[in-house]
């Protein structure tokens, strides 16, 4: 293989002039980069990915258990054996244990409802299906007795709609559907709604027998399966005792009677036990939109249908395990100076928690970056180590409150802002291959996913990664997503290439929310059957989803491609006319949402259109890059690196000020049902009508569109000037 690539090095630098320009290289770096690229592309081995995820899934490593800790070790063992720098930061977490749950239906009729899934046949990891309760993160231990109503997806509009129908849910057990609205949001709706108790169940409309065979068949949920979920709604991510910052050893942390997390009892079950409930509801007949799957009528209730359940979860700390690889760059320092002030760093990872054996959510996902940083490594050892240092992440209790990543990004807030160029999360690598990829990304990033997918090559039909993906989300943009399309996407216009949603979430949420910094998640096939049961192991993934471990190669090497671009560019391949188009595309819409009540709306034009006509400017300056000297690339580089932290706000938005990112954030405010949440301090004080404060958050938002067009414009001038 060695001697391969170096005919085909050689054959590369003869023909530069005709390569395609990768974004940010010139024609000679370019070549190299490409060299580079199919030799990480080479050395991914599907094999090694499929004994990863058979070691991973081999026990239950939910969060706080030995399982998650075995896991950190496992992961810290090969980073070490694959040459990384290994760190194992440990932090303090308020989390749940599952302690026992039951549920019993008492009228009309007695029968007691199953509170773990069905053995399936063929499939070893059921065997101790009694073992595995159906649970939900943050759920207080307590008892509640009581006739059930049915409330829909649980948004505070279902809940104003059950009480317009005359269905009063005070005292009540409230029957909900996971999906359309936050799983904690639905609790804390029902509290506020006088509830005495929820249930949870997926409904088969949402991810059941109407898309497909069911599991062991196929990949949708069978009858049986539960899922769980947390149900922490607070205004910020992390440990539940320390909002804001790390939880070490002698933080002053919050006592937990400080904290809203939910008051009353909640319990996920099956969408058979959920039917056995809807069977006996009476009341009014849910509107046309509320009906689902299952074989009846649903009605509001509350009916004969009386429902008695008991929970037992223990709330204590517990420790989480981080495993951060370092992989040193070959330029780290050299324009640095000693305090290493300059010095890039670009991240990638995902969480290794999962609720039970997570096969799909999240260890598909940590089985291909294991193998991706051993290519890495092996090609470190043999010279082709990356110009700017990168660090693969490991977090955990991802699925409880992004508790790993961001009390990482907390205690290294400052450090973060200074090196950090990207974070790439890949949350889970591969959960239904029917179904397209789903790329999360700040704009800035869209180009990157982009353009590293036309190199890719899908290995079920041949063609490349992006005509597969633009393909698949043409399919089924038309049918109902868990993960929806973002705010900006329009099902009405075919796509002639991939679109990807203007928000990341999952662990990169903590670097785009808390530091504004240009972050992205993914996985392949967002909707599926298993999600969070215990159908979600091995055994599925094997037989089911990926037998060859040919997506998780895939995903691998779409990771290790965006990756190694932004180690090596000359400059950093940011897609600045596409952070300018989405910004136009959020101020369209706020401009519609509220009509004539945007302050300064002819000046938000004027300097939008600014920003795009800069970043153009500078896309096309870029072709100029390999007549620029080198140590002005380098301090350029420098310079784009820092300008995203315009949009940084250290103070957060009046909603929240832990959520600092002036492109994107979320109102912790209950009754305020914002219009979006783009642009979130204006949008949030236009949706409260308060007119002063929009008046002032139009004012920073000016400010800060008009530096960033400022700082394209001058950027692109020193690179045209210095190429002449």
């Amino acid at each position: 293989m060695r001697a391969w690539l170096g005919i085909a090095a050689l054959l590369l630098w003869g023909a530069t002039a005709a390569i395609a320009q990768l974004t940010g290289f010139t024609p000679s770096t370019a070549a190299r980069q490409r060299v580079v690229e199919a030799e990480m592309a080479s050395g991914l081995d599907p094999a090694r990915m499929e004994q990863h995820l058979r070691w991973l899934t081999a026990r239950p490593h939910p969060a706080g258990s030995e399982g998650a800790r075995l896991t950190a070790e496992y992961l810290a063992e090969r980073l070490r054996e694959y040459g990384f720098e290994v760190q194992t930061p440990r932090y303090t977490a308020y989390m749940p244990f599952p302690v026992s749950a039951e549920i019993e239906l008492i009228e009309p009729v007695q029968e007691t409802l199953p509170t773990t899934e069905g053995i399936v046949d063929g499939d070893p990891f059921t065997t101790d299906a009694h073992r595995h309760i159906g649970w939900n993160g943050y759920s207080p231990s307590g008892a509640a007795t009581g006739h059930v109503v049915y409330a829909h997806h649980g948004s505070a509009s279902d809940f104003r709609a059950l009480v317009d129908a005359g269905v009063d849910p005070r005292g009540k057990i409230v029957l909900v559907r996971y999906y359309g609205t936050g799983t904690g949001r639905k609790v804390r709706n029902a509290e506020r709604a006088g509830a005495a108790a929820v249930v949870l169940y997926a409904d088969p409309e949402d991810d059941g027998h109407p898309f497909g065979e069911v599991y062991p068949e196929g990949n949708w949920r069978p009858p049986d399966a539960i899922m769980r979920r947390t149900l922490s709604d607070l205004p910020y991510d992390g440990d539940p005792l320390s909002p804001g910052f790390a939880s070490l050893p002698g933080a002053e942390r919050l006592d937990p009677s400080e904290v809203e997390l939910p008051r009353i009892p909640v319990l996920p079950i099956s969408a058979r036990s959920a039917q056995r409930i809807l069977e006996h509801l009476g009341g009014p007949v849910a509107p046309a939109d509320w009906q689902g799957a299952l074989p009846l009528t649903y009605r509001l209730g509350p009916g004969a249908a009386k429902v008695r359940l008991r929970v037992d979860n223990e709330l204590r700390d517990g420790t989480l395990h981080n495993v951060v690889g370092w992989l040193r760059g070959s330029d780290a320092g050299a324009t640095a100076g000693d305090d290493g002030r300059g010095e890039s760093w670009v991240l990638f990872g995902n969480h290794h928690d999962a609720w039970i054996y997570g096969a799909g959510d999240p260890s598909s996902g940590t089985a291909a970056l294991l193998d991706l940083a051993r290519v890495l490594g092996e090609m470190a050892r043999d010279g082709q180590r990356p110009r700017r240092t990168i660090a693969l992440c490991f977090w955990d209790a991802e699925e409880l409150v992004l508790g790993g990543s961001t009390e990482w990004v907390e205690e290294h807030a400052a450090t973060l802002l200074e090196h950090a160029l990207v974070y790439v999360n890949m949350d889970s690598a591969v959960f239904n291959t029917e179904r397209p990829l789903s790329v999360a990304a700040h704009p800035l990033l869209h180009g990157a996913f982009r353009d590293a997918a036309r190199a890719i090559t899908d290995p079920r039909t041949r063609r490349t990664l992006h005509e597969v993906w633009t393909a698949g989300q043409n399919e089924f943009k038309h049918v109902p997503g868990v993960d929806g399309w973002g705010e900006f996407f329009d099902p009405t216009v075919a796509l002639t290439e991939p679109w990807v949603f203007e928000v990341p979430y999952d662990d990169a949420a903590p670097f785009f929310q808390l530091l504004a910094l240009p972050a992205s998640d993914m996985y392949y096939g967002a909707d599926y059957g298993m999600y969070h049961s215990l159908y979600e192991n091995f055994h599925w993934m094997k037989t089911v989803v990926d037998p060859d471990f040919g997506y998780h190669r895939l995903m691998a090497e779409l990771v290790g491609r965006v990756v190694l671009r932004f180690a090596n560019a000359d400059l950093p391949p940011f897609d600045w006319s596409s952070e300018a188009r989405f910004w136009t595309l959020a101020f369209d819409d706020l401009e519609r949402v509220h009509a004539g009540k945007v302050p300064d709306s002819a000046a938000f034009r004027a300097a939008l259109e600014r920003w795009r006509v800069a970043a153009a400017a500078l896309d096309g300056a870029l072709a100029t890059l390999s007549r620029v000297d080198p140590r002005q690339v380098s301090a350029l580089a420098r310079r784009l690196q820092l300008l995203p932290r315009g949009f940084y706000r250290a103070e957060g938005h009046a909603e929240n000020a832990l959520q600092r990112n002036l492109w994107n954030g979320s109102p912790s405010d209950l009754d305020l049902e914002a219009s979006g949440g783009s642009l979130p301090g204006l949008r949030f004080a236009l949706d409260r009508g308060d007119t002063a404060a929009a008046s002032r958050e139009a004012k920073v938002y000016l400010r800060a569109i008009v530096t960033r067009a400022r700082g394209l414009e001058e950027i692109a001038a020193e690179l045209l000037a210095s190429s002449r």
